[in-house]
């Protein structure tokens, strides 16, 4: 290869590299724009746009650099081998000089021009620009873009059609792109597809399986779409020799020759037409220039002038005689040479074939009578044309692999692409053959032949080599083959083959077709119609994007997309259909075109929940756990509703077919005779019996009655029925035998029996699962108590064990000092009786005051929840202001408006309006604004001004935001949407006229709808609108029975002009008396109202009256006075209900109760938990009331204070199980040091046991010291040695808390949680505490703790004072707690923002200002700090600072807990602050604070 030849290479491959580089880094910005749609972020349309028009210019610069490179790689290896393309080289190697000095190179029989195949990133780059834009169909801008019914897969170029239907494709195809250039997308598209003819060229040459395309596309035929076919000289010399050739082979071996090139020069250079006779010139040429030619074809190059050529010729080619199909006793080279240039007229000639010619037709009908002519010349060579089209049908199948179809296409107009699929020899699906389902399920890979089973081997053996399948649909996947029966592998997986590689593209269009199709998906949500056929459901989603794709990227910038896999998909095996005994009901459930809500109904008065043996769980869930299993029935856990189809009573089916029958047209509550006739030509009731016609009548006339029947006539009539068919079986078997083969498949009651299926299904297995849940309980239960009884037991064991060890020391004291005296022995043995009686008395009675008390606190804890419960019920229940039922369209819907006011709301007061339906059991909630709400009800009211809160909580306020609601129906499923625009009028406008009132104009509008008039006024002076409604039953009772049998009044449809009539001249317009506006209403709503108001107004007299007489006795003798102390207010206590109130009962006027008595009173009340009388205290004097006596709450207060003194300082109480872990862990601390000191745990645990139980601390340093040096970092030695430090107050001691301080830091580095010292501390330090309350260093050890670990210095501080209170000579302690005070000043180790509470005992305040509020400045006498001494104090948070207050957030947060007082007609506002009781005055416009108006 030369230098030239070599960098032109270099440059093309170049050029083909930045081109991928740059169609990659635009699918990568079009997915990552889709992965932030998949995460709820907008997206851009018109971005997306410009990415997919630059991804389809990209792609065919790609194809289009790739088809240059190949060239170029080509030409190189025609140098290799030394072979020219000029004519001298070819004569002088004596070759036949076939054509001219540019004619290329002529290549030997076993030297083909080789196809390379560019490589990127170790994959097809072709290949993958079939797969790699299939996540397009995921973004919805894009479908909008390019077409709802656009398929990505294998559409690299993003047109409406892919590769193989883009190659085929007319020049007029309409696309998404204006500048879309037709000619060179499909130039690309043959450069694609003749990339994967090669590559499964190679395929099959080594041995392995392609999976992208099936094998019946493996051929000869298909091979002639884009090389020409090998020639026979012997076979088609015949026909050279021929006088009078057949003209399709005169004619196909004439155009081979202008096309490829192998003819003359002298005879093409001026060839502008062809007639017969230069066709026949040319037909006669050598053939061995042909086959070179042919040979030496390369695709992606054609010779040069072919194109002028392939156009001259079109005309004859896409001639109907030229069709392969019609070609009849001719050798299929000529066939396939006519497929070949059928496909390369179709790439080449851009503007497509004109009209058939009449010269084209004349030279084919000259050359046919010459033929005819010599045709027993013919004959004697071997050509029969008996029979022509039987034996096209032999070759071709001798060329196939399988039988070809026997069907051909009626027209002559058949375009390359049927010819090609005719020739390929697709075979049709065997009919009279039924899907029957196995008992599996399969996984499947797009693309491949290998199918794993999921289930038993002896499930999927009924599969065998040959069988036809269907995977995944029943009706819309294609039919596959097994080629291998299913095997278990080493690993235990179960897997077969299938003949072909398994493709998804038929389901998935499918899928596609139905999710566009708008009316399918609204209107036929199932896989089946009321008639019973089948339209287009898929039976399971599809996995979504995450699950069909996988990135596989070498780069960041390049992701490959892997094939399509879908798990657990159904397998069904295609059987004959007399083979087939299943029911037709069955057959349809195998296929799957029961769906699992089949029949479902309104059940919102069903329970959602069940209960049995106590267990109560939920249907929904029940539900779910039953869904259909594709599996066999006898191996499926859960209860399954194909198993209870033949339960349901045979009395409800024969019941509801009945129902279904009288819903017929024309509806009715009974079954006509044709109805009836109907229903057996329907069910072809005794279709065995002979003269079943005349049966079936007479049966209908014995049962009867008027021509008519009812259910019970209806029952009769089945039971002769099945007397009649099955007269040697019982009643009951014959009936069920005619239900199950007939009224079944009902629509109907078909849904019902599958719905009452389900429901007993659920049943069963609800009570299973409650029946489970239950039995586990007990288990549970056994095994608990069983642990609680050994806890208990060893609480009691080591209780007394202590108690046994404390009483032995204590009696040996004794012992020994009073050994000898023998009055102690003579009272010994009278203490031991006493001792035991007083203790077996002392601790019973302590046990049964702990049931008690347990029992106390639960049923407290217990009326709390309650009291909770029912305070949060309620509240909601109060804030309802509305309720009502509404119907829209044959919906049933409950509407609820709950009001929200400020306090759930920052700004302003809002509504919530839920929508319930029942038939989907969903909730729509709508939360209304104020604003939205204000707007909405002036409207509807016509106010002027403001409405008020009370007037829009009224219910015909309310009742107006309902009509506002509107229903969309999308699949099936209602949806309640809020309309904040006007209201519209349903209905028809049949009347509008100018009505006149009180002087005012106004525009009347009736509009009729099905269910009621409305009238509608317009006042165009004030632009008003008011409506009324009339429905139809209230127009029948206000029009009153009619006076004579078939006279129907004003309601006749004839006279509607009439009624309206009537109806307009009774439309009164009044002024409202409720408000200043206009009402609108017709003359009988006037009349009831204003009888209603006159009736209301003696009732409420008369109420009044009545009411009055007794309801002052009942108020003297029901309420008492009783003081509140917490209010120092006297108030009114209900004797009966025990409820008190602050204003005096309006009914005792200006009289009053007497004081009550100043005594405490014993008073009886129920316990809402047991039901039982209870008494307590209560002095209603005082106001005070206990439980208890004096002397049991005095035990009591004490024994809490001491508790939670106890737990403030000290920490929460010790748990019997700390106690178990603890002594566990101390006394193996001591065993496991003993036995390996040198182990890192055993050295860190024992210093922390002498450290802080023993409190050894000259032992613990060097044991501290070793563990440190082994390991310096470790969090746990870090804070314990520190701690160890500071207590020990090691010399030097500025040197120690240094180092103690960097411990700290390093530790906290390490374990910022702290996690690691958790149980150190609860285990030792704690611990300590607890054993030894009484000793200083102990607490001095917990205080550390607090000070230094958990920086709680407050905390800290109390137990210092606590331990100093102990011994306040301790050194140890002393030294701690002062530098523990010095450190908390500011800049000190313990900085707080303010001195301790126990600094500002001691001080006193030097100034207060009224300014200040509770903030006051104090001085600390003893402050060990200089500079120190003043500190603000605010008294009521306790709060201590040394910095100034910042006085702007203590006036906001004074100004929030402080009411205004006065000051509205000024700027200045006074507020008055409760707790420090003094006013202050605000500047609203300056935003300032003043304690004195200006």
């Amino acid at each position: 290869m030369t230098n030239g030849q070599g960098s032109r290479c270099d440059a093309l491959a170049d050029d083909v590299l930045q081109n991928i580089c740059n169609r990659e880094a635009l699918i990568a910005r079009l997915e990552k724009l889709h992965q932030h749609q998949t995460s709820n972020q907008p997206t851009n349309q018109h971005r997306v746009q410009r990415l997919l028009y630059g991804i389809h210019n990209a792609s065919l610069a790609v194809v289009e650099s790739i088809s240059a490179w190949n060239l170029g790689k080509q030409e190189e290896w025609y140098r290799k081998k030394n072979i020219e393309a000029h004519a001298d080289a070819s004569s002088s190697a004596g070759s036949p000089a076939v054509g001219g000095a540019n004619d290329g190179p002529i290549v030997g029989p076993d030297e083909r021009c080789p196809f390379n195949t560019y490589v990127w990133n170790g994959q097809n780059y072709l290949q993958k620009m079939l797969f790699d834009l299939d996540f397009v169909g995921d973004i919805p801008e894009a479908i909008s873009v390019l077409g709802a019914g656009t398929s990505f897969h294998r559409n690299p170029f993003l047109l409406s059609l892919g590769v193989g239907e883009l190659w085929w494709a007319p020049s007029v195809t309409t696309t998404a792109w204006k500048d879309t250039n037709l000619p060179r997308a499909r130039q690309a598209a043959f450069a694609i597809l003749l990339d994967e003819h090669h590559r499964e060229e190679r395929s099959d040459g080594a041995g392995v399986d392609g999976a992208s395309i099936g094998r019946l596309r493996r051929g000869a035929a298909y091979s002639a779409t884009f090389y020409p076919p090998e020639i026979d000289l012997a076979a088609l010399g015949v026909y050279t020799d021929m006088l009078d050739p057949p003209p399709t082979v005169a004619i196909a071996i004439c155009c081979a020759h202008l096309v490829l090139g192998s003819v003359d020069a002298d005879v093409t250079d001026k060839l502008l037409y062809l007639t017969k006779a230069i066709a026949l010139k040319i037909f006669r040429q050598p053939l061995s220039g042909l086959v070179c030619k042919a040979r030496a074809y390369n695709p992606l190059q054609p010779p040069e002038g072919s194109a002028h050529m392939v156009k001259l010729v079109s005309l004859f080619i896409v001639h109907p005689l030229m069709d392969p199909e019609r070609m009849a006793g001719v050798p299929d080279e000529i066939k396939y040479l006519t497929v070949w240039m059928r496909a390369l007229v179709n790439r080449l000639v851009h503007d497509g074939p004109s009209k058939p010619s009449s010269s084209v037709d004349k030279i084919f009908h000259e050359l046919d009578a010459d033929y005819q002519r010599g045709q027993p010349a013919s004959k004697s060579l071997g050509c029969d044309d008996s029979n022509k089209e039987n034996e096209f049908v032999s070759r071709n199948a001798s060329v196939q692999t399988e039988a070809v179809s026997q069907s051909k296409p009626t027209t002559n107009d058949t375009s390359p692409r049927d010819v090609l699929k005719a020739m390929l020899g697709e075979e049709a699906e065997p009919k009279q053959l039924i899907p029957f389902p196995v008992a599996v399920t399969v996984n499947l890979r797009e693309g491949s032949q290998l199918v794993s089973v999921n289930g038993a081997l002896k499930d999927a053996a009924v599969l065998h080599p040959g069988d036809a399948v269907r995977l995944y649909d029943a009706h819309e996947s294609s039919n596959w083959t097994v080629a291998t029966p299913p095997t278990e592998n080493e690993n235990g997986s179960i897997a077969f083959s299938l003949r072909t590689a398994y493709d998804h593209s038929r389901i998935v269009a499918q899928e596609t077709a139905a999710r566009n199709d708008v009316l399918n998906r609204l209107c036929y949500p199932y896989k089946k119609d009321g008639d019973g056929t089948f339209v287009h459901k898929p039976p399971d989603p599809l996995p979504t994007s995450d699950e069909r794709t996988r990135h596989v990227a070498s780069d960041a910038s390049d992701s490959i997309h892997s094939p399509l896999v879908v798990k657990e998909a159904k397998i069904w095996k295609l059987v004959p259909e007399d083979e087939d005994m299943r029911t037709k009901w069955r057959r349809e459930y195998d296929d799957g075109a029961v769906p699992w809500d089949a029949g479902q109904t309104d059940d919102s008065g069903q329970p959602n929940r069940i209960t049995h043996f106590r267990v109560r769980v939920s249907l929904e869930a029940i539900e779910r756990s039953c869904l259909d299993s594709p599996y066999p029935l006898d191996r499926c856990v859960h209860q399954q509703r194909v198993n209870f189809f033949k339960s349901v009573p045979l009395l409800d089916v024969v019941d509801e077919a009945f129902h279904t029958v009288c819903r017929w047209h024309p509806k009715g509550t009974l079954v006509d005779n044709v109805k009836w006739a109907k229903l057996s030509r329907k069910m072809k009731f005794l279709s065995n019996v002979k003269n079943s016609k005349h049966e079936i009548d007479m049966a209908f006339v014995r049962r009867n009655e008027d021509r008519k029947l009812d259910l019970e006539r209806f029952r009769a009539i089945f039971d002769d029925i099945a007397s009649i068919q099955y007269p040697a079986l019982s009643k009951e078997d014959a009936l069920s035998k005619v239900v199950w083969a007939s009224i079944v498949m009902l629509p109907d009651v078909n849904a019902m029996m599958w719905r009452e299926a389900k429901r007993m299904a659920v049943s069963v297995e609800a009570r299973r699962v409650c029946a489970q849940i239950r039995i586990a309980a007990l288990v549970r239960r056994i095994f608990r108590r069983q642990d609680y009884l050994t806890a208990k037991r060893a609480a009691i064991t080591l209780a007394t064990h202590v108690r046994q060890f404390l009483a032995r020391i204590f009696v040996a004291k004794l012992l020994r000092a009073v050994r000898a005296d023998k009055a102690y022995q003579r009272r010994c043995q009278c203490s031991k009786t006493v001792q035991t009686a007083w203790r077996r008395f002392f601790w019973r009675s302590r046990f049964l005051l702990h049931l008690e008390r347990r029992a106390e606190e639960k049923r407290q804890r217990i009326a709390a929840t309650r009291a909770e419960l029912r305070q949060l019920r309620e509240r909601e229940l109060a804030s309802i202001v509305y309720r009502d039922v509404i119907r829209i369209d044959s919906t049933i819907a409950a509407v609820t408006i709950y009001f929200r006011d400020e306090s759930y709301l920052e700004d302003a007061n809002s509504m919530l309006l839920k929508v319930y339906v029942p038939s989907t059991r969903e909730t729509f909630v709508f939360n209304l604004e104020e604003a939205a709400i204000r707007k909405c009800l002036e409207e509807a009211l016509f106010s002027e001004g403001r409405l008020a809160w009370e007037e829009m909580l009224k219910e015909n306020a309310l009742k107006e935001l309902t009509k506002r609601l509107m229903l969309r129906v999308v699949r099936g499923r209602p949806i309640f949407l809020f309309n904040r625009r006007n209201v519209v009028e349903k209905g028809l406008l049949v009347n509008q006229r100018v009505a006149r009132a009180d002087g005012e104009v106004f525009i009347l509008s009736t509009f009729r709808s099905p269910r009621e008039f409305a009238f509608y006024t317009y006042q165009p002076s004030t632009r008003r609108h008011m409506k009324t409604t009339l429905s139809n039953a209230k127009l029948r009772s206000w029009l009153g029975e009619p006076q004579a049998e078939g006279d129907v009044g004003l309601l006749d449809p004839m006279r509607l002009g009439e009624l309206i009539d009537w109806l307009v001249k009774r439309v009164v317009i009044r002024e409202n008396p409720q408000g200043d506006n206009m009402q609108l209403l017709l003359q009988f709503e006037a009349e009831e109202e204003r009888v209603l108001k006159l009736v209301t107004k003696v009732q409420a007299q008369w109420r009044r009256l009545k009411s009055l007489r007794c309801a002052k006795d009942k108020t003297v003798r029901q309420y008492e006075k009783v003081y509140v102390r917490e209010n120092q207010l006297f108030a009114y206590r209900n004797v009966d209900t025990d409820e008190r109130q602050w204003v005096k009962p309006k009914l005792l006027g200006e009289e009053d109760l007497d004081e009550p008595v100043d005594e405490w009173r014993k008073e009886e009340t129920v316990d809402p938990l047991t039901g039982k009388k209870c008494q307590y205290y209560a002095n209603y004097a005082t106001g005070q009331s206990s439980w208890l006596s004096e002397e049991d709450a005095a035990r009591m207060v004490q024994r809490r204070y001491r508790s939670k003194h106890e737990v403030d300082l000290l920490g929460r109480k010790i748990q019997l199980p700390d106690i178990v872990k603890a002594m566990k862990f101390i006394h193996g601390t001591r065993a496991k040091y003993e036995q390996d000191p040198h182990k890192l745990s055993n050295a860190v645990n024992f210093a922390l046991l002498v450290h802080c139980l023993d409190l050894d601390f000259a032992k613990a340093k060097p044991i501290y010291e070793k563990a440190l040096q082994q390991s310096p970092n470790h969090p746990l030695i870090a804070r314990a040695y520190g701690i160890f430090l500071l207590a020990s107050r090691q010399a030097p001691h500025a040197t120690c808390f240094q180092m103690a301080c960097r411990l700290f830091r390093e530790a906290n580095v390490v374990d910022p949680t702290q996690t690691k010292f958790q149980s150190a501390a609860e285990i030792y330090f704690h611990w300590a505490v607890l054993v030894d309350a009484k000793n200083p260093l102990a607490l001095l050890n917990f205080a550390l703790l607090h000070q230094c670990i958990y920086r709680k210095y407050d905390h800290a501080e109390k137990i210092y004072r606590a331990a100093l209170a102990l011994d306040p000579t301790n050194t140890f302690v002393l030294e701690n707690y002062r530098l523990f005070i010095n450190e908390r000043y500011p800049g000190g180790a313990y900085e707080s923002l303010g001195p301790p509470f126990s600094v500002v005992r001691r001080s006193r305040v030097t100034e207060a200002q009224p300014e200040w509020a509770e903030w006051s400045k104090m001085v600390d006498p003893e402050c060990p700090k200089q500079g120190m001494e003043v500190f603000w104090y605010n008294r009521f948070t306790k709060e201590t600072r040394f910095r100034e207050p910042n006085w702007n957030h203590v006036w906001e947060t004074r100004l929030q807990r402080s009411r205004c007082v006065s000051g509205k007609a000024t700027n200045w506002l006074e507020y008055y602050d409760t707790r420090t009781q003094s006013s202050f005055f605000y500047d609203v416009y300056t935003k300032r604070f003043s304690v004195h108006q200006t």
